[in-house]
């Protein structure tokens, strides 16, 4: 009985595979203008602060349009929702190639962080309907790389057009094929609805989770904020990886153009390798110990903390190759709550709040991109040197990684995660 519950069926790994596109979509979406970077700002007179606007500008209304459509999906629906929001940032990617001012640059970038906004949040929701808990970790995994894996197979694909085709070539290739995902999304997807099985289930489990049962409960509670500020200090380094490391490689470590188009990629490709690793040993974990703490957390904490060594001495030491190895690892290893931080998430809320808890992490954790894009660019315009505030700046997220993933490690501890396993036991015989 307990085989068949972790199973997961085709048609949930046919959804599944579907999500994961659209996370690579998305995130070659957000990764084109870093790549682009140099020649954008060569081209509309940009400063480094100013360019440091544009990355942050892109969360705006990231968290917002995040909560609402977290809250939307479960009143109508995922599949809409997430075909509608696809339509909106292909429409921008676009209206982008029309950019001739720092100004229409800006708006362009607001827009489609609010068509992005609810993209990560409902794909891991949409997964989650489909998965087993003893699954979750590798399921989730399987959608979340596709943001690591979008920006690694899209960096020399996006690097070669930039190059030979001029910037607006990029732009214009990911939006036609943002619209043919919607018209194979529209024509395979299926709302999953919650079987009665599953209520019963939850139903009977209610007062064992009371509290987590309720959305207020579990929003304002200490453990959904800490791990909402693992997430932050997540984004925060996720977005100088987007926005300022091929700056970085490019004009600090002045790699060639041949080298730059490898060595971009190389870091979303660990972090693809790391999510699978790390996941993995996590669900064996979860279902060895029926323990989110044990399984999850204490996974999640540890690799934050070697992720911050990885950037406070990533930029200080002279050899480029150990440069490259050391930012790639700290950019890696922080993205780890992009898996662990929904998978605590599933434990600890109700099912029928999964969209609102999901996009509530989302808009505090994108936060952390509206602030690090903005001070990594403040550091280098008012330092001694971009090499100098290249430095602060990584080193800066190298602390935040540390301070809100000890956080995490040390104080994240569910008063019900004792009781998760005869929650699990409750389900599975109704199953």
């Amino acid at each position: 009985m307990g085989e068949k519950k972790s199973s997961v069926s085709k048609r949930a790994w046919v959804i599944i595979f579907l999500l994961f596109l659209l996370t690579v979509i998305s995130n070659a979406d957000k990764a084109i203008v870093g790549f682009a970077s140099v020649p954008i700002m060569k081209e509309l007179g940009l400063s480094p602060e100013q360019w440091g606007v544009v990355g942050s500008v892109f969360f705006l209304l990231y968290s917002l349009s995040a909560v609402l459509g977290g809250s939307l999906a479960d009143k109508i629906g995922a599949k809409k929702v997430i075909a509608g929001m696809v339509a909106v940032w292909s429409i921008v990617q676009f209206s982008t190639i029309f950019v001739s001012s720092f100004s229409y640059l800006l708006v362009t970038r607001i827009i489609l962080g609010a068509g992005e906004g609810p993209s990560y949040a409902l794909a891991m929701t949409a997964a989650s309907k489909y998965l087993p808990k003893e699954k979750l970790g590798i399921g989730l995994t399987m959608v979340s790389v596709g943001g690591p894996l979008g920006v690694a197979i899209s960096a020399p694909v996006l690097m070669h057009l930039i190059m030979s085709y001029g910037w607006r070539s990029a732009f214009i290739t990911t939006g036609v094929v943002g619209f043919l995902w919607i018209l194979v999304w529209l024509w395979i997807a299926k709302e999953k609805a919650v079987t009665d099985t599953e209520l019963a289930a939850e139903k009977d489990s209610s007062h064992i989770v009371s509290n987590e049962s309720k959305f207020t409960s579990a929003l304002f509670s200490k453990n959904f904020i800490f791990v909402a500020l693992c997430g932050f200090a997540t984004y925060w380094s996720f977005t100088i990886g987007l926005n300022w490391l091929p700056n970085y490689l490019e004009n600090v470590r002045h790699l060639n153009e041949g080298t730059l188009k490898i060595v971009v990629a190389l870091p979303w490709i660990m972090i693809t390798l790391s999510q699978i690793i790390f996941s993995t040993i996590s669900d064996r974990l979860y279902h060895k110990t029926k323990s989110v703490v044990k399984g999850r957390i204490f996974v999640l904490g540890p690799v934050m903390l070697a992720g911050a060594v990885s950037y406070f001495f990533g930029a200080m030491v002279s050899s480029n190759i150990l440069a490259i190895v050391l930012l790639s690892l700290g950019l890696t290893f922080g993205c780890i709550t992009l898996v662990m931080g929904p998978a605590i998430l599933v434990d600890l809320v109700s099912h029928k709040h999964q969209g609102k808890i999901q996009g509530w992490f989302m808009a505090l954790t994108s936060l952390g991109g509206i602030v690090g894009p903005y001070v990594t660019g403040y550091f280098i315009e008012h330092s001694a040197s971009p090499a100098a505030g290249f430095q602060h700046a990584f080193q800066l997220c190298g602390l935040i990684l540390l301070v809100f993933g000890g956080l995490v490690w040390l104080a994240v501890r569910p008063k019900k995660s004792e009781n998760s396993a005869l929650l699990n036991a409750n389900t599975s015989k109704v199953l």
